[in-house]
């Protein structure tokens, strides 16, 4: 199925295209100078070489099947799921493959960068500028790699396991990390293409003071950063194409008379189908989408 795609979008899917030629380079480099510590029989400086070298490994991997894929996706993997409180919303989740190997790279380089400064520990030192800039590049390390840390064990903040957006009759669900926001589209004022690395796209809201937490939040969509945070929503990692998400959000923000679509079939059958009528045609001509909404 033809799908098309922002202009703003292009960088990216060029950048998807190198993964693997990139991944295999590093690799090969790496593994070269893993021989080279095990035949002088440094075998502190060849643990900081496993542990980079599968770093490399693991985190290409999930990058290679989520951004280097997620341009040959379709539509098919549009849902309609019940939310917790007991309505239904079209919804796109995150492929089985990232769960499983998004979870491996952020646990990895976790442990990797946590005992960096322990292994530099061991290694007797050289008195070399280079030795002297690992050592200090420890304390970094250490905060990064609890970080990375964090993220590997996020199942156990949010409510669900599966990431992933959701369109209802009332506004956008995002399912990041550490937890869901729920954006009203009375509240979404703008939508944009952006990249950094993968495609995404940035919804700009204004939210009135006193808003009610949502059943799918969790109590860090209090947090003011943390909506900011949620706002851009990565789409590389989702089972559709992100030109999908992108058209269907676009779509239900300019026609607000079809969102009750939205809790039926009707709704997921109409963004398989990309039945956008205008907006595909506007994509195709201009190379993007003018989602802008006149407010009373």
């Amino acid at each position: 199925m033809y799908i098309p795609l922002p202009r703003a979008w292009v960088l990216s899917y060029k950048h998807g295209k190198r993964i693997l030629p990139t991944l295999a380079v590093l690799a090969m480099a790496s593994l070269w100078v893993a021989i080279f510590y095990f035949r002088e029989r440094e075998f502190y400086n060849l643990l900081l070489v496993f542990l980079l070298m599968g770093g490399i490994v693991v985190g290409g991997v999930t990058s290679y099947v989520t951004v280097g894929t997620c341009w040959r996706r379709g539509s098919s993997g549009v849902r309609l799921s019940r939310l917790r409180d007991g309505m239904f919303a079209v919804t796109m989740w995150s492929r089985p493959a990232f769960t499983i190997s998004a979870s491996l790279a952020y646990a990895w380089l976790g442990v990797a960068l946590v005992s960096h400064p322990f292994v530099m520990a061991m290694i007797p030192s050289s008195g070399t500028r280079t030795d002297a800039q690992l050592r200090a590049l420890g304390y970094v390390s250490t905060v990064v790699g609890l970080i990375f840390l964090c993220f590997a064990c996020s199942r156990i903040v949010r409510k669900r396991g599966q990431l992933g957006i959701g369109l209802s009759p009332e506004g956008v669900y995002h399912w990041s990390h550490f937890g869901c926001c729920f954006y009203r589209w009375e509240s979404i004022i703008d939508i944009l293409p952006v990249v950094v690395r993968s495609p995404r796209i940035e919804l700009v809201v204004v939210e009135p003071a006193g808003r009610q937490r949502n059943p799918e939040e969790n109590f860090l969509a209090s947090w003011l950063i943390f909506r900011r945070r949620n706002r851009r929503i990565e789409l590389h990692y989702l089972d559709v194409n992100p030109g999908v998400v992108y058209l269907a959000v676009v779509f239900y923000l300019r026609h607000p008379e079809l969102r009750h679509e939205l809790a039926t079939m009707e709704g997921v059958q109409r963004i398989q189908r990309l039945d956008f009528a205008e907006v595909v045609d506007e994509l195709e001509t201009t190379g993007t989408l003018r989602a802008m909404v006149d407010r009373p």
